[in-house]
């Protein structure tokens, strides 16, 4: 086997992993992760009630790299003129989503948030929300739960037919009789389109119909992530070997990315 300088860009779930198992195999790996903490969005996910477990995963994978050599750098923001600098052999971008943002007719005074300013608590939110939840999974019914324990009064729309459609049933319906127990209102079929001062405007999934929710403070968006593909649009014209994993190639689950670091920690 050649050994190889890499350099793995971002720190969450996949990048470690990669990092983890290549620098296990030999290779000399050098991690950068632009935040001051290794983690990704598993960092935000282990703040939501009852997903503590995203801490161990964390620090797992952490302890993983860090007993196989990956010397990891925190604070960096990752180049392509960096990148060349370095004379690496491989690149591996594991650089994670962004909240998505849907587009939205929204009117003067609006309140709105993103479910990552939300779960990590940088914003105020007004004492009647409304979650827009598009995915139905994790997100909705933590944040839901978050914020109505807290004393919030809290409408969770969904696109689906309920709230943690995309959760194993049994884990789904523990989550929903909490929500029931908190008084959390469940809207299904609601495709978020607008909000002003205080409404959100949504219609319904299947009929197309008009659905409102009035009387609201603040709306908080969980639809999902977007890739974060800029430095990889930036080495457009690397000639190197050059790898893109994880979130970053499409947004999915801490599972799937650990499984995408593996399989290319093994690889390269």
């Amino acid at each position: 086997m050649v050994i190889k300088n890499i350099a793995v860009v971002g720190g969450g779930p996949a990048g470690l992993k990669a990092a983890a198992v290549a620098a296990a195999r030999g290779h000399k790996v050098t991690l950068f992760e632009k935040s001051p903490k290794i983690g990704g969005q598993a960092l935000l996910a282990q703040r939501l009630p009852g997903r503590s477990e995203f801490g161990g995963l964390i620090t797992n994978l952490g302890r993983e790299a860090d007993a196989a050599g990956v010397e990891i750098r925190t604070r960096v923001h990752v180049t392509p003129e960096m990148l060349a600098s370095l004379k690496v052999d491989t690149v591996i971008l594991a650089t994670g989503a962004t909240p998505r943002r849907p587009r939205l007719e929204i009117g003067d005074g609006a309140h709105i948030v993103d479910a990552w300013q939300a779960v990590a608590d940088e914003v105020k939110l007004g004492s009647r929300i409304v979650i827009a939840d598009w995915r139905c999974d994790w997100v909705g019914l933590g944040l839901a739960e978050k914020y109505a324990q807290s004393g919030h009064h809290v409408r969770l729309a969904v696109t689906g037919t309920e709230p943690g459609q995309m959760i194993q049933s049994y884990v789904r319906n523990h989550a929903l009789a909490k929500l029931h127990k908190l008084g959390v209102e469940i809207i299904p079929y609601a495709r978020l389109i607008g909000l002003d001062s205080d409404t959100v405007y949504f219609e319904h999934a299947l009929s197309g119909s008009a659905l409102m929710c009035e009387d609201v403070d603040s709306l908080v968006l969980a639809q999902g992530h977007s890739a974060d593909t800029t430095l990889e649009e930036q080495l457009v014209d690397y000639t190197g070997e050059l790898h893109v994993i994880g979130d970053c190639l499409a947004p999915r689950t801490a599972e799937e990315a650990v499984r995408e670091g593996l399989q290319i920690g093994t690889t390269v």
